[in-house]
């Protein structure tokens, strides 16, 4: 008999007691996998609360260990308990296992017992786990696989068993960050030197920072002053990619040597090709360069100059105007390129659309939009081509456009000169003659 009760309690003997827990053995019959008023079954709250023989003792009654609870299963309970000792843990997956128990299986957010047991940093399971030839490689619902998780909780040694196992370190999340990339954000040192170890990054040479360390110049924005080449405006691909959240490839992008119109006019098969191998990659790609395509522009944007409606036009003005279109007419070109390419995608489509069809209609709008922007262009270009012209006549060249003279130009410059000394020579000779002649008289 229990022999201090609070008020209010029985004294009587029971098969349970006061607090609704069994003091003596009962038979479960069949229902050792009965859901409790929390939705789980008593062996995912044992496995939860590191219960080592009571798992036992419910495996053994034949407990379902693949039964889930709002896609929990006993595994992961287990995982997640973060203060039970390590050894007890490990041996709770070891029964579990033994029973059968699915590992490569996510909840609802997509994280699996893997990844809850790097989280809690259980070192021994995650290792047990990965004998047992986990997919190492599956992903939770922000594109995180089990390395991501590793470094996301700062665990080195787990990070050296994840890449001896054949754990990837190139993979992005839905944010476009890379394991290295998310090291380096949370400043985990020991984490950032193992992944560049095994990756062979020089920190001398990050190429990961093109984007921060390419300044484009003058040139870049007025091509063919010097040598007469057509623009290709490179050093926007990687500004694309930023925007895009697809930075992550643009060392891919500048080491294939492409210009800006081949990157607009990327298609599936092109990207496979250069490298980006991930499905999503290449589809955040084409969603980026669709958008990019049928972007609307402003009208301040297309027409600068003459808008304005005065006279008085700085060079700068001129100079930024004159670029600014050139850049425009450039992508232009590519829009209409893409634009042709995917109309004839869908002609079959359109080639029995009624007159008044809607599908039509907006054809019709765009061309007609498209068609005002050309048009403001090259009022543009008539604007400017005549101030240029008054500019390039009472102007000298560019000091930065005077070159070194080769000795063609030295050659010829003596030429000059003694053609200009001979001649003046031979004006002093004849008008010597002419004065002589005439005092002579």
């Amino acid at each position: 008999m229990a022999q201090f009760r609070p008020a209010g309690f029985s004294d009587e003997d029971t098969d349970s007691d006061d607090y609704g827990f069994f003091e003596k053995p009962v038979n479960l019959h069949n229902g050792v996998n009965v859901k409790l008023d929390s939705g789980w079954t008593p062996l995912m709250h044992a496995s939860f609360h590191a219960q080592e023989d009571i798992v036992k003792f419910l495996l053994n009654k034949g407990a379902d260990p693949n039964l889930h609870a709002d896609s929990m299963t006993s595994a992961m309970a287990a995982c997640s308990n973060s203060s039970a000792d390590d050894s007890t843990i490990y041996n709770i997956i070891s029964l579990l296992i033994e029973k059968g128990c699915l590992l490569n299986i996510g909840d609802k957010f997509g994280q699996t017992p893997l990844m809850r047991a790097i989280s809690n940093g259980r070192t021994a399971v995650v290792q047990l786990l990965l004998d047992k030839n986990v997919n190492v490689e599956m992903r939770d619902q922000q594109g995180w696989t089990a390395m991501f998780w590793a470094v996301h909780h700062n665990k080195p040694d787990i990070v050296e068993i994840l890449i001896q196992h054949g754990a990837r370190l190139k993979e992005v999340d839905k944010s476009g960050r890379t394991p290295l990339e998310i090291a380096n954000l949370q400043d985990y040192q020991d984490i950032t030197n193992i992944i560049k170890k095994h990756l062979n990054i020089n920190d001398d040479l990050d190429k990961n920072n093109y984007i921060f360390n390419h300044v484009a110049s003058w040139h870049d924005f007025y091509p063919g002053l010097k040598n007469g080449q057509r623009p290709n405006y490179v050093s926007e691909i990687p500004n694309l990619l930023y925007g895009m959240n697809s930075e992550r490839l643009t060392q891919l992008f500048m080491d294939s040597g492409m210009d800006l119109r081949t990157f607009l006019l990327l298609e599936e098969k092109d990207m496979i090709d250069l490298g980006v191998e991930m499905p999503y990659e290449r589809q955040r790609l084409r969603q980026g360069l669709r958008n990019f395509h049928m972007r609307g522009w402003k009208l301040n944007a297309v027409a600068g100059l003459y808008t304005k409606k005065t006279n008085e036009y700085s060079v700068i003005d001129c100079l930024t105007t004159l670029g600014t279109h050139l850049y425009q007419m450039y992508i232009l070109e590519a829009t209409l390129q893409y634009t042709l390419r995917e109309y004839n995608r869908i002609q079959n489509q359109i080639k029995y659309e009624p007159p008044d069809s809607p599908l039509l209609n907006r054809f019709k709008a765009a061309a007609k939009k498209l068609q005002c922007n050309i048009n403001s262009i090259r009022k543009e270009i008539t604007i400017l081509r005549n101030l240029l012209a008054k500019v390039s006549k009472s102007n000298p060249q560019p000091a930065d456009l005077i070159k070194e003279k080769t000795a063609k130009d030295i050659a010829v410059s003596y030429v000059k000169e003694i053609i200009v000394v001979c001649t003046a020579a031979l004006f002093v000779y004849n008008a010597k003659n002419f004065v002589v002649n005439l005092l002579r008289k």
